[in-house]
């Protein structure tokens, strides 16, 4: 991750892992005996087939009632949403079994009403889903049924109507319930505006946006039968099954799915976000960060880790926040695996004059899990509650079809199912440590609280937290990459003293000295879609992605009145967040570093911390560097706006993109037609006209040119600065390279 990373420190807590603090109890203890050994799972047989058209059947044999579930499975849901239109994978679920064009609502539900059967639609981020239960002699009414309501939707115009009030009813009571908004707020930081990360049912002005023409068109796109799974379980024959199946989809023609163009998921990132809602009187706390997906082979034993942590038969976070303190109801955690990317997540609830110690017990766990090995017996204890649930979850003909379903969809082989218990009893206290120190980052995690922001940020102050982003209830927005509702205000390019900014400047620039402006409207398709290509003219954000270090020297001549003062340097770059520039200038030798925060600068005279504004304009140098700039805005931390056409001072036309985000104000980066960038605009605080006055802003620019192909990177070995219209240095790289090491020494102030 290339963004800053912001100081957190956390007060930790002495841990026992053991009983020796209690001594010499009143009388004598005995363990609670162990758990029954794990009876043997039978996992009824199968049958996979594909049809002619594409579709998967599979038939999961269970005659112990003479039932059976049907679930069909498309493919598709709130993920494939097209651009600007959130919801639209969730309305057209909520629409299948509203009408057809063979039957209204209320015959549908007759139908299945007059058969003694249940019938539902639903939808996630991944896919759609048609669910039908009923009788064995209800079999193939239900098939024919099914098979209308995926094939045939109405769309009826009262029905969208009808149900775009009760989602945007939903909207509105979810915007004041503080456990929504945690949960909702901490996607977004953890997912970035990967499609996990956007509210499903979207907000109100996406769905008032979308029309019965977007909903035709995505089921169009998406529904189709070599995009479909369908599971028939209970009792019935494999041969039934196939019968059925053939006659009501077999001449459904298959057809092309559109493909998925969705941003990556940044990875875990330091961010504290609190949601002022001065009314509450307890705080909704959320910890956690991305993970892994369901697919990944170390799945089952990170779920284990958090089953330990906060989950099902051992639950740390449970017993430490509310048996051992009783500062909750309760507390959890949960990892949850997708098809695309994963998360875990530590929640609870807590009074507002308890909310820093609840936080750090919190973060503290995390820290435990991470760092020491798992008993014996507390890791039995979850094994035990696992394996002996399991059984549970494959008792029932709709249950069976659960997990069939879910291991089709995340790509797992059925063979998995009946050696569940087997495979989660294997595992070993020292794989649990394994992934825990693999997967979390105690220093990355986000955090998320939603409640009386005043009364409970001096108990963060004291935890050591100094940067969270408070934002009141009302302006909180989560399509917006600052989250904040507000937007930025138009200027026309600045007089600075008597100069007016260059011609391709002029289109609008943050005329503060230094300090962020009100966050601009989230990122627009035009935005992104120039963004994308100006990655891959990079090298591609992997590519981009990869640069731990880069070390380039250079020759740099800096523009004095009595004339050029040429130096040579060389620059040690270690992402995300340390720098160090040695520099020889007429025969002395000067080192500038920026390490996480901390800048320190040593010269003839001697080693010297740097000047506050001076460590201010060094972190602010980082946030704004390129590969920096065009990952966290690639991946959704920065918002995005296409402003318009200029050109450059040589007549070139260069299209003009505007990033602006948290700790960053507005950065123009200027794109010649060869999607390179050829200039990058921002301003900084000058020095005060006269003592007490305040400081005035000065427009930088930087120019870019000779681009050469490094490592499949492009890397311009000319660049210029200018500071209002007014050429202040001139650098040419003479050699770079990426991912050399770089020792840490060098970032370390000399005593």
């Amino acid at each position: 991750m290339r963004r800053f990373a912001l100081a957190f420190a956390m007060c930790a807590l002495g841990l026992s892992l053991s009983g020796a603090a209690q001594q010499n109890p009143p009388w004598p203890i005995e363990r609670m005996p162990p758990p029954l050994a794990a009876r043997d799972v039978r996992f009824p047989p199968y049958d996979i087939r594909t049809l002619s058209n594409g579709m998967q059947v599979i038939t999961v044999l269970h005659h112990e009632q003479p039932a059976v579930t049907m679930r069909l499975l498309v493919r598709a849901g709130g993920a494939n949403d097209p651009d600007g239109k959130r919801g639209v994978g969730l309305l057209v679920s909520t629409l299948l079994d509203q009408g057809t064009t063979t039957r209204t609502s209320q015959q549908i539900a007759d139908q299945i009403d007059t058969i003694g059967g249940l019938l539902s639609a639903g939808s996630n981020d991944d896919f759609t889903s048609v669910n039908a239960v009923v009788m064995k002699d209800s079999f193939g009414q239900a098939m024919d049924l099914v098979a209308d309501v995926i094939r045939n939707p109405a769309f009826a115009p009262e029905e969208i109507e009808r149900q775009k009030e009760q989602i945007t009813s939903t909207q509105q009571v979810n915007a004041n319930d503080p456990d929504y908004l945690a949960s909702a707020v901490f996607d977004r930081l953890v997912y970035g505006f990967h499609p996990y990360g956007l509210p499903g049912s979207g907000t109100p002005e996406t769905i008032a946006s979308i029309t019965r023409q977007d909903l035709q068109q995505f089921h169009r796109q998406y529904f189709v039968p070599n995009n479909m799974v369908l599971a028939i379980v209970g009792d019935i024959t494999q041969k039934e099954a196939a019968a059925a199946a053939e006659r009501v989809f077999g001449n459904w023609p298959r057809g092309e799915t559109p493909a998925w163009r969705g941003v990556a998921p940044p990875e875990p990132t330091r961010r504290v976000v609190i949601v002022d809602k001065p009314d509450s009187v307890q705080t909704e706390i959320r910890v956690g960060q991305l993970a892994i997906p369901r697919k990944h082979p170390d799945f089952l034993k990170w779920d284990l880790a958090i089953k330990v942590l906060g989950g099902e038969g051992a639950n740390r976070l449970h017993r430490v926040l509310r048996s051992e303190r009783g500062l909750t109801y309760g507390a959890s955690a949960d990892t949850e695996g997708r098809k695309l990317a994963g998360d875990i997540v530590a929640e609870t609830d807590t009074r507002t004059d308890t909310t820093g110690e609840a936080l750090r017990l919190m973060v503290d766990e995390f820290q435990r899990l991470q760092r020491f090995r798992v008993p014996e017996r507390e890791l039995m204890d979850a094994q035990a509650y696992l394996a002996g649930s399991f059984p549970l979850t494959i008792e029932s003909p709709n249950d069976i079809a659960t997990q069939v379903i879910s291991h089709v969809l995340n790509e797992l082989p059925l063979e998995e199912i009946p050696t569940y218990v087997q495979r989660v009893t294997a595992i070993t206290p020292d794989d649990i440590q394994r992934v825990a120190q693999a997967y979390i980052k105690t220093d990355r995690l986000s955090i998320v609280l939603v409640g009386n922001a005043q009364a409970f940020m001096p108990q963060l102050r004291a935890l050591g937290i100094t940067t969270a982003e408070v934002i009141p209830i009302a302006q909180l927005d989560l399509m917006a990459a600052t989250l904040r509702r507000e937007t930025g205000r138009r200027v026309a390019a600045p007089v600075i003293g008597n100069q007016r900014a260059p011609a391709y400047l002029a289109t609008q620039v943050n005329p503060g000295a230094g300090r962020a402006q009100n966050a601009p409207p989230a990122s627009d398709r035009a935005a992104m879609d120039l963004l994308r290509r100006v990655v891959e003219a990079r090298g591609g954000l992997t590519l981009l992605k990869g640069v731990k270090t880069v070390i380039a020297d250079t020759i740099t001549t800096f523009q004095m009145q009595q004339g050029p003062l040429p130096s040579t340097t060389r620059t040690y770059i270690v992402y995300p967040d340390r720098f160090r520039v040695d520099a020889e200038i007429n025969g002395a030798q000067t080192t500038q570093v920026f390490n996480a925060g901390r800048a320190w600068l040593k010269s003839p005279a001697g080693v010297q911390d740097a000047p506050p504004a001076m460590a201010a304009d060094f972190a602010t140098s980082v946030r704004r560097d390129i590969i920096t700039l065009l990952i966290d805005a690639a991946e959704g931390r920065l918002t995005v706006r296409k402003l318009a056409d200029n050109t450059t001072a040589d007549a070139r036309p260069v299209q003009v993109l505007e990033i602006s985000g948290p700790q960053l104000d507005r950065v123009r980066l200027f794109v010649d037609q060869q999607m390179l960038i050829v200039g990058q605009a921002y301003s900084v605080p000058g020095p005060p006209a006269t003592p007490g006055q305040q400081a005035r802003s000065i427009l930088s620019e930087e120019v870019f040119s000779d681009y050469r192909l490094v490592n499949g990177i492009r890397v311009p070995f000319e660049a210029q600065l200018l500071q209002n219209g007014q050429p202040v240095l001139k650098r040419t790289i003479t050699k770079v390279s990426f991912n050399e090491a770089v020792p840490d020494s060098l970032f370390n102030k000399p005593s």
